[in-house]
């Protein structure tokens, strides 16, 4: 049952207009020549020579909006949780090691997604470099749920390209900007190339309240959505309709851990649900972060994060999560005994368990901190954040 006095509809609105508002005055560091020049002929945006600043004007983004492919078009449904993210270290369940991960790890954690009821999704939870089209044909052949690849090679786009003509169900992962409001150039030309040859996409991005966004939540929101919508924006510009997911990954550092990410965080959950209820009112696609833990190693304190996730998640609803099983702290190591076993907890853990909680109320000065930072942020510096510090995310 849904609490509006967390999911208030007049916030959800207020920080996708503040959003807008930050593409038009702050815009998008954009060293990426193409995508300059694909936005600007639309006489709807603008360069600004001496900032590198790529201004985009809201009615611009607006049209998108109408011709993504909404939510009901979208072949994973509501409330469903998956593995993603990319950990470069194995959890070594019996040593407690870090070991790299193997083809066979992959192939074991996708066997294991394919078999569990509440596991919706797959990516490729763990990194092995270098090994695009190999990731893809394990994931394929040990898992038949829908699959999140990444594919920034020639090789890796034809092969995303073979698998989604034979199977469907199928959407590439870009991070197109690097936070705040940089659009990485090295990404330009794979993420034209697959949105021209129609493969549906998913923008990422993830700014860090305190590190490289506002340390307040409607100001972290506000960051998070503006980068996805700018992905969206420019998915739609290349190629109208094509299937677009929404993947704003807000994220907290804790500033008293050199400004490590945190995703044990109750105020995480609550963050990636908000933003999900943004997307749900906007009818986007969308995937976030939730049911996570700052904890090393598997235990008891990381089955009370992730249990705290679930029951947030169930109890409000959302589209997709991901993170939500094997990960560790700092999405530095999966453990494949942590999936399993919070699989199980996924199953039993109900919207009843849900923690209390207050929801941080609306910020006008995060968008304020947005455009003194711009795309070179000194957030941790900030009045903005030493403002909020021991107030903000402190749960």
């Amino acid at each position: 049952m849904q609490n509006d006095s967390l999911i208030d509809p007049k916030l959800l609105d207020q920080i996708h207009q503040d959003a807008l508002r930050v593409l038009e005055e702050v815009g998008v560091r954009c060293n990426a020549p193409e995508i300059r020049q694909i936005f600007e002929q639309t006489g709807q945006a603008a360069f600004d020579d001496g900032t590198g600043h790529l201004h985009v004007l809201a009615p611009l983004v607006e049209q998108a909006l109408t011709t993504v492919p909404k939510r009901d078009q979208y072949w994973i449904p509501d409330n469903s949780f998956g593995v993603g993210g990319t950990a470069p270290f194995v959890y070594d369940d019996r040593s407690g090691e870090l070991v790299a991960p193997t083809l066979d790890h992959l192939a074991r954690i996708a066997t294991i997604v394919d078999q569990a009821e509440v596991v919706n999704f797959m990516a490729r939870g763990v990194l092995i470099p270098n090994q695009e089209v190999k990731v893809m044909d394990v994931l394929v052949e040990y898992c038949n749920k829908p699959l999140y690849v990444a594919a920034v090679t020639g090789a890796g786009i034809a092969r995303a390209e073979e698998i989604y003509a034979a199977r469907g169900n199928l959407t590439v992962q870009f991070s197109l900007i690097n936070s705040p409001l940089n659009v990485m150039p090295e990404m330009e030309m794979p993420f034209l190339s697959c949105v021209r040859k129609g493969l549906p996409i998913y923008i990422s991005s993830m700014p860090m309240a305190g590190l490289s966004a506002p340390y307040s939540m409607s100001g972290l929101l506000t960051l998070t959505h503006a980068e996805a919508l700018f992905g969206i924006t420019l998915t739609q510009l290349v190629n109208p309709g094509l299937t677009c997911v929404h993947s704003g990954l807000p994220s907290i550092a804790n500033l008293q851990k050199n400004y490590a990410v945190d995703l044990g965080l109750i105020s995480h959950n609550v963050t990636n649900l908000l933003m999900s209820a943004i997307c749900k009112r906007l009818d986007l696609p969308s995937i976030h972060s939730a049911c996570t833990t700052n904890e090393e190693s598997p235990g008891l304190r990381a089955e009370q994060d992730a249990i705290n996730g679930y029951a947030l998640m169930k109890k409000y609803g959302f589209h997709q999560m991901r993170h939500a099983f094997g990960f560790l702290k700092e999405l530095v190591a999966f453990s494949i005994t942590k999936l399993e076993r919070h699989i199980e907890l996924c199953g039993e853990t109900g919207p009843d368990q849900a923690p209390e909680v207050v929801p941080e109320p609306y910020d006008p000065e995060g968008v304020d901190a947005i455009m003194r930072n711009g795309s070179k942020p000194n957030y941790m510096s900030d009045d903005h954040t030493l403002k909020n510090t021991g107030k903000a995310f402190v749960i």
